[in-house]
């Protein structure tokens, strides 16, 4: 009877850090892609939880018989990967904000795609600059990182710990708003072309009344955008490389707040 009850408690322990992983794994970047089959994401869900179960063994939780105590320590576990993963995708928010801020100055906000990720219509520009971003974090080892902040995740927040206290909500609320901050130093470079562009048309359309400035603008915003966009990609790299170091520390600390 007691190695029946063992087994029992290892299991529920098991499933509980199965939950946590797989909501971090449906919201964190490049794995919560709707590119990727559902069976592979869960596959990687199932591997790396019986790769950490042998290694943090560490529960906090003290469950009283019944089926309810246990959904709730369930949904506890799923709200702590959720917010996780929710902190994990806020540079690529940036990332798209920024394309959406700059297709709509230069004329594209009517050209709009399916983002497989989110399944939703997303600017064309938003969407380039979105997977230009996610080949620069692969590249950077960003998909190595999250496999590494998942393992803090157990170690700071054992199965059945965490705590949720206005400093977490305080903590998601400081870094959404860094998403304009980040769309904006991403986009700055073309904001500015495209600023200057729009002066020196308004001179035109004072000096020269007879120049239809809006039909000679509107191809030429778009020229300068683009050229302006292609020129500034060593500067796209390097800002995001910054921003990538600055993601990895918000990571580690959401964790320790949510850990108390």
């Amino acid at each position: 009877m007691d190695v029946l009850s063992y087994n029992l408690d290892e299991i529920e322990r098991w499933l509980l850090m199965l939950f946590r992983i797989s909501s971090m794994l449906m919201v964190f970047p490049f794995y919560g892609l709707m590119g990727f089959p559902m069976v592979i994401r869960a596959a990687v869900a199932v591997l790396l939880t019986t790769i950490l179960f042998p290694i943090h063994t560490t529960v906090v939780l003290d469950l009283e018989p019944g089926i309810i105590s246990y959904f709730g320590a369930i949904v506890k576990e799923i709200i702590i990967g959720a917010a996780i993963g929710m902190v994990g995708t806020f540079i690529f928010i940036g990332i798209q904000f920024a394309g959406q801020i700059l297709g709509h100055i230069m004329g594209f906000s009517m050209v709009n795609v399916i983002d497989p990720q989110s399944e939703t219509s997303v600017p064309l520009l938003a969407q380039l600059l979105n997977y230009l971003a996610l080949i620069i974090f692969l590249i950077l080892g960003g998909h190595h990182f999250l496999l590494l902040a998942i393992d803090e995740c157990f170690l700071r927040i054992p199965v059945g710990g965490g705590i949720f206290d206005p400093l977490m909500v305080e903590g998601i609320a400081r870094l959404s708003a860094d998403i304009f901050i980040v769309g904006v130093k991403i986009g700055s470079p073309v904001l500015v072309a495209i600023l200057v562009t729009d002066f020196a048309l308004g001179i035109m359309a004072r000096t020269v009344p007879q120049m239809n400035v809006w039909i000679i603008g509107f191809p030429l915003k778009i020229g300068i955008g683009l050229l302006t966009l292609s020129l500034t990609l060593p500067f796209f790299v390097y800002v995001f490389g910054k921003l990538y170091q600055d993601w990895q520390g918000n990571i580690i600390d959401f964790i320790h707040v949510m850990a108390g």
